[in-house]
């Protein structure tokens, strides 16, 4: 789910690593969203750190990350009135942006994260993921 503009987000996203440190992960992600007057592709190229509160043989840890951001919104509002008269309005829109993340992860999979675009207007303000890596 994403606020401002509402969505409904689907997404894939890949984990790959570790690098440079057992608790750094490169994660690309793709994102697919929908809403009333409002479609968003996205393409993130985030990177993510596990924290050291969360010890490695646990069942949750804990992480933070951040990376670039490449959205692309298009909005789009038709309406017929009454009278017969037609509104039509569409708009579409490109930014770079950066994206700022927290979650939580289940060893086996299930992940819940919220996230954050700074620097990128269209972009959704704010993400609330629940998702499953395979």
């Amino acid at each position: 789910m994403a606020l401002d503009p509402e969505l409904v987000l689907l997404g894939v996203h890949a984990q790959v690593g570790p690098f440079f440190n057992p608790d750094v992960y490169f994660r690309p992600n793709v994102e697919f969203a929908f809403g009333e007057v409002t479609a968003l592709f996205a393409l993130n190229l985030e990177a993510i750190y596990r924290l050291p509160v969360s010890s490695r043989q646990g069942r949750w840890w804990a992480y933070v990350g951040a990376g670039p951001g490449f959205t692309f919104l298009h909005q789009n509002f038709e309406r017929t009135t009454g009278s017969g008269t037609r509104i039509d309005f569409g708009d579409f829109h490109s930014n770079v942006g950066l994206n700022i993340l927290g979650g939580l992860r289940y060893r086996r999979g299930m992940f819940m994260e919220l996230k954050t675009s700074v620097y990128s207007r269209p972009a959704p303000t704010l993400r609330f993921i629940i998702g499953y890596n395979f």
